[in-house]
């Protein structure tokens, strides 16, 4: 018994140290199973940020690149979804691939935007011809005209010549060719005729009477195009039968020229879409502009020839357009006692003067004015009475009603 008693008191501090060995193996080893799990939750964090980082390049970045308007910039495409990759062997493979993307894309649309100039100039040419022709063809018929009724339809024809050498000038204007030409100063009220007498619906476009201001000749056709341009897309968006209201305002260095239309508000993007063109800062891709040309058209005409334009909320309702004129595109009007000396062409548009033949009239006030359009006021309309409001006038022997 007593030698049991020696051998338990023997045995037991090796008992101990087994116990306490298998302890600390197991604490190893389950520190090294939380490493482990550790490591392989953070190497598959790290796949998961790549391809969400592959599929944010593919889904965000390529064709955020591809609609930029300066696609040879790979900033444009935006950030990296996952920034902390940026100093990492994938991420800067990635911004690698960025920017030879960015580099091809811009030399594509290049080609395209070259080639698409050259076929559309191409075409463009000999329609600019006929239209021309037409237009003189359609000043010389007015001018023999005397039956009212032959008049108004040879009137409503030589519009529609009008509107079409209007959608020709913005694209023009878009090709990078001066629709300016060298002509007289004009007084803006011929100006402001001819920007009527490009717009579709030009019975609702509303223009003062009475102002005496001049506009210098060489900026009187851009200025003429970018307000009708801007006249029918108030027209067009606005509520059908309400007035475009056309009102001159003195500011300080020049003149604002404003156009109220009545109707629904453009959308937020709308907006931002037009503050981004109308200034003109960048040229815009004719390839990349669809069917709406007005507003890049506009913005270039404003680049090019040192006017401003922008639009505003109209809070009784629509859209406001604002076309700012400065003063160094003006002239000081003749006072009473000097000779007038700027449109003196276009004599038969006061509301005093009254010719004895009406087609001549017509033709008169259509040559006078063709550098920067014409009014081509149907007989028997509200807006073709010598000073009535539209700012229009009537051929001579009917009145009005």
């Amino acid at each position: 018994m007593a030698l049991l008693q020696e051998a338990s008191l023997v045995l037991a501090p090796t008992g101990l140290a087994a116990a306490g060995a298998a302890s600390a193996a197991a604490w190893y080893f389950r520190r090294a199973a939380l490493r482990g799990n550790h490591a392989l939750q953070e190497g598959l964090a790290r796949v998961k940020s790549r391809d969400d980082e592959v599929l944010h390049l593919a889904t965000v970045r390529l064709p955020a690149l591809a609609a930029s308007p300066a696609p040879a910039d790979p900033t444009h495409a935006g950030p990296l979804l996952h920034p902390q990759l940026g100093a990492t062997p994938f991420g800067m493979a990635l911004q690698g691939l960025m920017k030879q993307t960015a580099t091809l894309v811009g030399d594509v649309q290049h080609r395209a935007e070259a080639a698409a100039h050259d076929q559309i100039r191409d075409l463009l040419q000999p329609l600019v011809a006929m239209v021309n022709r037409q237009q003189s063809a359609m000043v010389q018929v007015l001018g023999t005209i005397a039956d009212e009724g032959v008049l108004a339809h040879a009137f409503a024809v030589d519009h529609m010549g009008t509107l079409l050498a209007q959608r020709m000038d913005i694209i023009r204007v878009l090709l990078g060719e001066d629709v300016a030409s060298e002509h007289p100063d004009l007084p803006l009220m011929s100006v402001l005729a001819g920007a009527q007498s490009r717009v579709k619906d030009y019975l609702r476009v509303q223009i003062p009477t009475g102002r005496q201001d001049i506009v210098r000749g060489r900026v009187a056709g851009p200025v003429a195009v970018a307000l009708g341009e801007l006249a029918e897309n108030g027209a067009r968006h606005s509520t059908p039968k309400t007035p475009v209201a056309v009102q001159v305002m003195e500011v300080e260095g020049g003149l604002c020229v404003v156009i109220d239309s009545i109707g629904p508000m453009l959308r937020k993007d709308e907006y931002q879409r037009a503050a981004a063109l109308l200034p003109g800062q960048s040229r815009p891709r004719l390839t990349g502009l669809g069917g709406r040309l007005g507003f890049a058209a506009v913005g270039v005409l404003a680049r090019q020839h040192g006017f401003q334009v922008w639009l505003d909320p109209n809070w009784g309702g629509g859209v406001r357009a604002v076309l700012h004129l400065p003063g160094h595109l003006l002239v000081r009007p003749p006072v009473a006692d000097e000779p007038e000396q700027h449109g003196s062409a276009v004599d038969g548009v006061g509301a005093g003067a009254v010719r004895a033949e009406a087609g001549q009239r017509l033709a008169d006030f259509s040559r006078a004015v063709r550098a920067a359009g014409h009014a081509p006021h149907q007989p028997g309309s509200p807006a073709a009475r010598p000073g009535a409001q539209g700012g229009g006038w009537a051929p001579a022997g009917r009145e009005v009603r």
